[in-house]
């Protein structure tokens, strides 16, 4: 590579301009934003739900600009095609994310640089050196990570690798008419292993739908068959219009966030809800408690600030340890269950579905499980049903 070249000496380096490092810039003056992408926002690898408690805490008024739509439902569905309905009524938003992280630039106080890419990091002296493929070299006192699954900042400086969970996504035009107050989530455990597919509206005729799955098998395949067998047989013809896949982290958040005046935050940091896989929202949180914990001096307050959050409680993860576990039969049964209340999780305890519990048998054994399950839900529902994705 050619010569290399000071540059300026920021308070904060931020690499990354996602949710995350967005959401940092928006509090840090003294900082400069390193991304290595041409634009903002650009390529969309996610299914662009976003919760509307995160708007909330931050005072953000949702814009049309990038509200594409308002859902009022989320409904699993099982292998024999019944349905659990968690009505959150206007509690999810489905984004246009490259709209959505242009405004969060708009509000940043820190500088941004486009198409300048980290290539190395070195520590000397107590002070972070930043390298760029464009030959520059930043320092800066503090430094955050907001790059993303594949992390340099965690690689280098944390020395640790994350685990990755396949997924593919695709915009997708639909013949038939969508609701676009309800997203699908499906569940089976013999053609989606130890994982699911969504459906998320986008418009009448359009949906971002994906999938991901823990468990053996060639995605491609999957996909295609998800598309072929459950996706046309509901919503008729379909075409492919843009690539949205992207890799999304799958072990939970990391042990250790903090080192040297360094932070990670959104998915460098492993900051992704069990249940849901969301993480722009926790992406925009983690942002701002990294930056106000630098501001305040004590940095090392920010483990303990995110892994607080219930995001990331191992209550979450037991749930979803719990769904993983059950079987195809076990699906169909609760929703053949719940059918007889309309679907709705929230009468989980009405004494009509108990007792329809307790005539089967391989419910009745699980019920410690479910029961487990329903507390979890009504605990942390807003983590669970109106997350972000």
């Amino acid at each position: 590579m050619g010569s290399t070249s000071v540059g300026k000496t920021f308070e904060t380096i931020i690499v990354g301009a996602g949710p995350g490092g967005l959401m940092a810039g928006r509090y840090l003056k003294d900082a400069l934003i390193l991304e290595q992408k041409e634009e903002i926002g650009k390529p969309i690898q996610c299914a662009e739900g976003l919760s509307k408690r995160f708007l909330d805490r931050y005072e953000i008024k949702p814009d049309p600009n990038w509200i594409s739509a308002i859902v009022d439902n989320t409904q699993i569905v099982l292998p024999n095609k019944k349905v659990i309905n968690f009505f959150a009524k206007g509690e999810l938003y489905i984004i246009d994310r490259t709209n959505f992280e242009k405004f969060l630039a708009g509000q940043c106080r820190a500088q941004i640089q486009l198409k300048n890419r980290v290539i190395d990091i070195e520590r000397e002296n107590e002070i972070w050196k930043i390298k760029t493929e464009k030959g520059e070299i930043f320092k800066s006192k503090y430094l955050i990570g907001a790059d993303g699954p594949l992390s340099i900042v965690r690689r280098k400086v944390f020395k640790k690798e994350i685990r990755i969970l396949p997924c593919i996504e695709y915009l997708v035009k639909l013949e038939k008419e969508l609701n676009t107050s309800e997203i699908k989530v499906y569940f089976d455990k013999e053609k989606l292993p130890s994982g699911y597919a969504w459906i998320f509206p986008k418009s009448n005729h359009s949906a971002n739908i994906g999938l991901g799955i823990v468990g053996k098998g060639n995605l491609n395949l999957i996909f295609k068959d998800f598309l072929e067998n459950t996706v046309k047989k509901e919503f008729g013809n379909y075409e492919l219009l843009e690539n949205k896949s992207g890799p999304v982290p799958w072990e939970g958040a990391l042990i250790k966030m903090v080192k040297d005046n360094a932070l990670l935050v959104g998915d460098a940091a492993g900051l992704v809800n069990p249940i849901s896989g969301g993480r722009i929202g926790n992406a925009m949180i983690s942002g701002e408690t990294a930056a106000k914990s630098i501001l305040s001096g004590d940095i090392n307050s920010y483990e303990l600030k995110i892994k607080s959050l219930p995001d990331f409680s191992d209550n979450l993860f037991l749930a979803q340890r719990i769904l993983y576990s059950l079987d195809n039969q076990t699906f169909n049964e609760i929703g053949e269950v719940l059918e007889r209340v309309g679907g709705n999780i929230l009468k989980f305890k009405n004494p009509e579905v108990i007792s329809a519990f307790l005539t089967k048998p391989n419910l009745r054994k699980n019920i410690p499980k479910f029961l487990k399950l329903y507390s979890i839900y009504k605990k942390y529902k807003p983590s669970m049903t109106s997350s972000n994705f």
